[in-house]
C-alpha cells in the first residue's frame, strides 16, 4: 500500500494549480497544505473549505470545517467572505488528516485520522460556484 500511496503522490505532485475567478489554488509539499494566490484580480471565498476523500463511489466530505486562517488564533474573527487581494497569497493552516481536531486545536469527541487515501480541497466563491483543488496523497499517521 505504501508504494502504491508514493507513486499516486508523485504523480499528483505533477498536477497542475487550479485556477478560478482571480484566484490561483495550489497544492504545496506537505500533504493538506495550499496556497491561495489573489493574482492578478483578486478573490474572495467562504470562509471555511471542505476536504473531500476519493472513494469507490466519487469524493466524500471528511472534514467540513478547513477555515481560511493564516494562524488558529485569528480563526474566530475571520469574516464570512475572506478576500486575497490581487498580489496577495494566503497560506491556511494546513489540515493534519484528522476528522475533528484537523487544523486548528478545539474540544471534539470521536477525533478519527482518516488517510491513507486521496483528497481535494474544496472553496466556495463569495456569490456562488465551487473551486475544487488538485488531488493530493495522504500516507498513514505520521
Amino acid at each position: 500500500m505504501t508504494r502504491a500511496l508514493i507513486a499516486i503522490a508523485a504523480a499528483l505532485a505533477l498536477a497542475p494549480a487550479v485556477k478560478a475567478a482571480g484566484a490561483e489554488l495550489r497544492n504545496l509539499p506537505g500533504p493538506g497544505a495550499f496556497e491561495i494566490d489573489g493574482a492578478p484580480s483578486g478573490a474572495s471565498f467562504e470562509r471555511r473549505g471542505r476536504i473531500e476523500q476519493k472513494t469507490a463511489s466519487g469524493w466524500v466530505t471528511v472534514f467540513g470545517e478547513y477555515d481560511l486562517v493564516a494562524d488558529c488564533a485569528s480563526a474566530a474573527a475571520t469574516p464570512a467572505c475572506v478576500t486575497v487581494a490581487p498580489g496577495a497569497t494566503l497560506r491556511p493552516v494546513p489540515w493534519n488528516g484528522y476528522t475533528c481536531n484537523g487544523q486548528c486545536p478545539r474540544p471534539c469527541k470521536g477525533n478519527a485520522y482518516r488517510p491513507p487515501g486521496v483528497f481535494r480541497l474544496v472553496l466556495t466563491q463569495c456569490g456562488g460556484g465551487a473551486v475544487v483543488g488538485a488531488p493530493f496523497a495522504m500516507g498513514t499517521e505520521r
